[in-house]
């Protein structure tokens, strides 16, 4: 699957929602696996609200991420070459999606409050691509550890910040649950403190 397409997608259909736009009609071009973009959307766009609505494309994802990054180095001692801006482009890493697909699902569900009747629902709702749909529903029910999420992100400074920065803005206003999952999942990205202040900021907390 291509999940940088996949996730394009999604956050296009989330932003559309976040805005109280119609999305059907986007929805409606995504092809076979357009039910479970829209159900995936709805569950995201659901938790993220407004913030979202910075976040149409991988591409801006990116961009808000390089931003943040941007306003840290300018405090920070110049003791190694900083990332350039191309380092940020999600597009140039196949991984990059599903890295940050797994984020924003793990984000999601970190509060606990999505039962099993609701699981059920989004199931039955999910379209006909077995495929993705298989994917996602073991995405929500088994999440991604902050762990795993890391080990995927590696060494990639850059995504460690889009992974974070994407998760942040699903989670919206926090609950104690939605606290401790992303403290943790800075310390696994191995995010300064001071960056990850930057990237709060970005999301717009």
């Amino acid at each position: 699957m291509d999940f940088n397409s996949i996730l394009n997608q999604v956050l296009g259909a989330a932003k559309g929602a976040a805005n109280n736009q119609n999305s059907a009609g986007q929805i409606g071009k995504f092809g076979g696996g357009a039910a479970a973009i829209g159900i995936l959307s709805m569950l995201l766009g659901k938790k993220g609200g407004a913030s979202l609505t910075k976040m149409g494309t991988l591409a801006a994802l990116g961009s808000l991420a390089y931003q943040a990054y941007q306003n840290y180095q300018k405090a920070q001692p110049q003791t190694a070459q900083p990332l350039e801006e191309e380092a940020f482009n999600p597009e140039n890493h196949q991984e990059s999606g599903n890295a940050v697909l797994r984020a924003m699902i793990a984000a999601a569900v970190s509060d606990g409050l999505l039962d099993e009747q609701e699981k059920q629902a989004i199931f039955v709702e999910a379209g006909e691509d077995p495929e993705l749909k298989e994917w996602i529903m073991n995405e929500i029910n088994h999440p991604a550890s902050v762990e795993v999420i890391a080990q995927q992100v590696a060494n990639n400074s850059a995504l460690a910040a889009q992974v974070y920065l994407a998760a942040r803005m699903v989670c919206g206003d926090l609950s104690r649950k939605e606290i401790v999952f992303l403290a943790q999942l800075a310390d696994a990205l191995h995010l300064d403190e001071s960056f990850v202040e930057q990237l709060e900021k970005e999301a717009g907390f």
